[in-house]
């Protein structure tokens, strides 16, 4: 049995076209820099947020929620896990003492003036009776320099 030579051409086009093709063929896009504006952000990654007037940070990892400030002992909190959807993320908390902490994230460029560095994140603090503002970025992608 002899088989046509238009069917043997497509076969043949078929195969080659498969040639070299590996079963994922799906294209990495390389990470974005640091001060890129987060689109679908991961709030399970350690995250450091930090503000001044007056200074505060928070590091928010895995196991907990540590606000550190200058003038006061830190507040340290377990880290249920956050709220969250594509570009937010709210962490509730209270400490062994009943003291709230509230975390809010947004994926935002955020830039800070007193150093000039650009962060992916917009972060607002509430503690105490009292809301900080400032800024954000995965710890491992903290920027550096600044004026």
């Amino acid at each position: 049995m002899r088989a046509s030579l238009p069917l043997v051409l497509t076969v043949s086009a078929a195969l080659l076209a498969a040639c070299g093709k590996s079963q994922d063929s799906t294209p990495v896009a390389p990470p974005p820099p640091a001060d890129a504006p987060a689109t679908t952000a991961d709030f399970t990654r350690p995250l450091n947020a930090l503000g001044d007037a007056p200074f505060w940070a928070l590091k928010i990892r895995p196991d907990g929620l540590t606000f550190s400030t200058t003038a006061e002992k830190d507040l340290i909190v377990r880290n249920r896990g956050p709220r969250a959807g594509a570009d937010q993320a709210v962490w509730s908390a209270t400490d062994g003492d009943g003291k709230p902490l509230t975390a809010v994230l947004r994926a935002k460029v955020c830039q800070d003036p007193a150093t000039g560095l650009s962060y992916p994140f917009t972060a607002t603090v509430e503690t105490g009776g009292r809301t900080l503002s400032g800024c954000a970025a995965y710890a491992d992608a903290m920027p550096k320099g600044g004026s």
